[in-house]
């Protein structure tokens, strides 16, 4: 099964095409199923005003909390690529081009190895599992595969070429354009390869090399900022824009540090793979933005020093279908940990303001809008209306974005600043953030569903639709419906909860809670056949297998209604939910309240 082709230069160099195949396979699996980032609909919404305008914005075009501020692009042409695939196949195709590029990234890897490709194989599945924070459909995938594509280019010991140099400098130039913030690393991979030329080479041979670092310097300035793109260099993977960020404590960790280790045992052999993958690790360290690049660098050096523990094995059909069967074990336990929880919590592919932006342009809601930083992005792919902030790190100065943060103590005083006419916010009913605009005598609360809050402000230019709101009695930025008790206990009041539940329900008619509350009520009414029946309408719903809120809810209502054994079951499983999203204060919510 082994290819024994490789040239004695380029060894260890081991090509195994149905591993190949397999591995690629598996990382494409992972891409299509990884967890999204909110800044994906951003660059969308920018790759469309670059295709309909033909130049790169100057000045930030979509929020108003920083407008005139210089802003535009340094991967403009990854924004018009998105932008492109979104308008022809919307998210699946995107995220396939996207997860093709990853798996091509991985696979490239694989036949530097010192004759175990079955090993070299599981590395770099295990790392795709452990990159994962790096998967979204963001301009870093390219990083990824530009790194593989330069390690193959520039690690083989053969004469000069001149197609090699060619090779060099186009791919610095696509690297410029499709991420420029990043691109500097293809000069440094080059810069090695010539500083590794220096040393016992024939002169023509360093006066080639050094020519293909010219070119390549040359093909760097080729993208609309030229060399200014060094201003901005690594700018996105230090800042927090990204929604994901892999912890030096979490797998991806271990790999940066396992490829540190490898890093000392593989320098004599594989010089410029060696610090080209140092390089990379360093960088990772300190930059989070950097880290699912740093796992795929550490993969070849730790399959090389592993080379140096294990002894090459005949890759047997046997022992490649062993493999598969660990591989589908692995995405398994992917899907479980990552895609399940993660990939339809938000972001570009799962949104989850479509009903609440609906709600705006049906009911012709317009004026200026508040949102949380969390939700700028979505908000701006979604629809045209300015937004008041969202995660770009670099566009609002440090004072902006603190008082943003800070919205629920600072409401009132931002809103006297920018006399704000509507409000989108998250339906966060653990913490209940939004309890600040409810307690004010300003803003009423106009729709609500599962992942958002709409408020009016009753003197603001949409003042003609707070009559219309369905919430008077009904509060839904609340974890536990027992804060209908007091009206449900009144006879004269318990029929007008219900007929709000109702108005609720048409307005938004995919809202669990709305459901779940109902519930609550008629089975306080004693209507107890009826609250099954909403519950059994209720578990039919895809979004109670994720939502640890919702989960919780439904586990409240079963307590109510005396099945106490499924109650306890689901609490369990809303629980384990909210440690997976990694927010411990909603289990211990939970926790307390069931």
């Amino acid at each position: 099964m082994k290819s024994r082709d490789g040239k004695p230069h380029e060894k260890p160099h081991h090509p195994h095409w149905p591993l190949a195949a397999l591995l690629f396979a598996f990382v494409f699996a992972v891409g299509m199923l990884s967890a999204h980032d909110p800044s994906t609909w951003i660059r969308i919404k920018v790759g469309a005003k670059i295709l309909s305008s033909g130049s790169l914005p100057r000045t930030e075009p979509f929020s108003y909390g920083a407008a005139g501020a210089p802003w535009t692009t340094h991967s403009w042409l990854t924004d018009v690529l998105f932008a492109k695939l979104d308008a022809l196949g919307g998210p699946l195709l995107l995220t396939a081009f996207k997860s093709l590029a990853i798996a091509a990234a991985f696979a490239l890897m694989l036949p530097i190895n010192h004759g175990s490709p079955l090993v070299a194989a599981g590395l770099l599945a295990a790392g795709s599992c452990a990159a994962w924070a790096g998967f979204a459909e963001t301009p870093m995938v390219f990083d990824l595969l530009f790194f593989s594509l330069f390690v193959r280019l520039l690690r083989p010991r053969h004469r000069f070429r001149w197609t090699d140099a060619a090779a060099a400098a186009g791919l610095t130039a696509l690297w410029a354009n499709l991420h420029g913030s990043s691109a500097p690393l293809a000069l440094w991979l080059v810069g090695m390869k010539v500083f590794k030329t220096t040393m016992r080479t024939a002169a023509r041979e360093r006066f080639g090399y050094w020519a293909m670092l010219l070119t390549c310097l040359i093909a760097f300035s080729w993208n609309p900022h030229g060399y200014g793109i060094l201003a901005h260099v690594f700018s996105d993977a230090a800042s927090g824009s990204s929604a994901w960020r892999a912890s030096l404590s979490s797998p991806a960790g271990l790999f940066l540090l396992a490829g540190a280790v490898a890093c000392w045992f593989t320098l004599q052999q594989e010089f410029v793979t060696t610090l080209s993958s140092a390089t990379v690790l360093a960088l990772a360290v300190v930059l989070p933005g950097l880290r699912p690049l740093g796992v795929l660098a550490a993969c070849p050096v730790a399959a090389l020093a592993l080379g140096h523990a294990l002894k090459p094995r005949e890759d047997t059909w046997p022992r490649i279908l062993r493999w598969s069967a660990l591989a589908a074990a692995l995405l398994a336990v992917y899907v479980l940990t990552v895609t399940r929880p993660l990939a339809p919590s938000g972001g570009y592919g799962a949104p989850s303001l479509t009903g609440a932006v609906h709600f705006l342009n049906t009911s012709g809601v317009r004026g200026r809008l508040f949102n949380e930083p969390e939700t700028g992005a979505e908000l701006i792919g979604l629809s045209d209306r300015p937004v008041f902030s969202d995660r770009r790190q670099t566009l609002y100065p440090e004072a902006f974005r603190r008082d943003a943060a800070d919205w629920t103590h600072r409401f009132r005083e931002l809103d006297s600043v920018y006399r704000f006419d509507y409000a989108v916010v998250r339906n966060r009913r653990a913490r209940a953030p939004a309890r600040v605009i409810d307690e004010d005598p300003e803003w009423r609360l106009a729709y609500a569903d599962d992942r958002a809050l709409v408020y009016l402000k009753k003197s603001g230019v949409d003042s003609w639709l707070v009559p219309q709101s369905p919430f008077s009695r009904v509060t839904p930025n609340r974890l536990w419906p027992d804060a209908l008790d007091a009206a449900l206990s009144d006879p004269r009041a318990a029929p007008l909860v219900l007929e709000e539940l109702d108005r609720w329900t048409l307005t938004a008619p995919d809202c669990l809670q709305a459901l779940l509350w109902k519930a609550y009520a008629l089975n306080r009414l004693k209507m107890g056949e009826q609250a099954d029946r909403l519950l059994d309408l209720v578990r039919e719903r895809p979004a109670l297998s994720w939502d640890p809120e919702l989960q919780a809810l439904e586990a409240y209502v079963l307590k109510a209604r005396g099945r106490a054994d499924e109650a306890r079951a689901l609490g369990r499983r809303a629980r384990r939910s909210a440690r997976r999203l990694g927010d411990r204060g909603l289990a211990d919510a939970i926790a307390a309240g069931l």
